[in-house]
């Protein structure tokens, strides 16, 4: 990092003090949260007690509610002028965008029908079935081989275990969600 033109230091050991969170460092996404919540407190939202990425305003014509994971946003509610005005003031103060209708978020996918939002995560499952390279397997009905016969193996099973590990939490991800 170098000093801004103009500014010198005079000893070895000055330091210089940041006035905002620098792109890249650990900090950043903890300050920008920061600034954020703030953002978001100051025209009236109320964050969860259960869920501190969930924000809640109530108006009188209804809930507005805004769900924030990483710089993923999702705002949601009645009040279609609050939701206008909650936008403004994002794009405003975080140069954020609307990309339109939910479609997808974390593995779930969102299809808007006249009778609802229906949600599944089939995306998600095909992405874990190519990532275990099972694409032109076939389904069972049983999960394990019938009459196998197990034994014991002192040595390790697999010889790099990242992948098993990936795979288990994808699908306790996926079984919670």
């Amino acid at each position: 990092m170098k000093l801004p033109f103009g500014m010198t230091i005079s000893s070895p050991h000055d330091v210089c003090k940041l006035k905002r969170s620098l792109y890249g460092l650990k900090q950043v996404s903890r300050a920008w949260f920061e600034k954020f919540h703030n953002t978001l407190l100051d025209v009236n939202f109320t964050q969860s007690q259960f869920d501190s990425s969930l924000f809640f305003h109530t108006s009188a014509l209804g809930k507005v509610l805004l769900l924030v994971y990483m710089d993923d946003i999702i705002i949601t509610g009645i009040d279609c002028g609050l939701i206008t005005k909650l936008q403004q003031l994002l794009y405003a103060a975080f140069h954020m965008k609307d990309l339109g209708q939910l479609t997808y978020f974390l593995g779930l996918e969102f299809h808007h029908r006249a009778n609802g939002i229906f949600v599944n995560q089939h995306k998600y499952i095909q992405d874990l079935i190519t990532l275990v390279g099972l694409e032109d397997t076939s389904s069972v009905d049983t999960l394990m081989e019938v009459n196998v016969k197990y034994r014991k193996v002192e040595e390790d099973l697999l010889d790099d275990p990242t992948l098993y590990w990936r795979l288990v939490e994808s699908l306790i991800y996926l079984t919670t969600t």
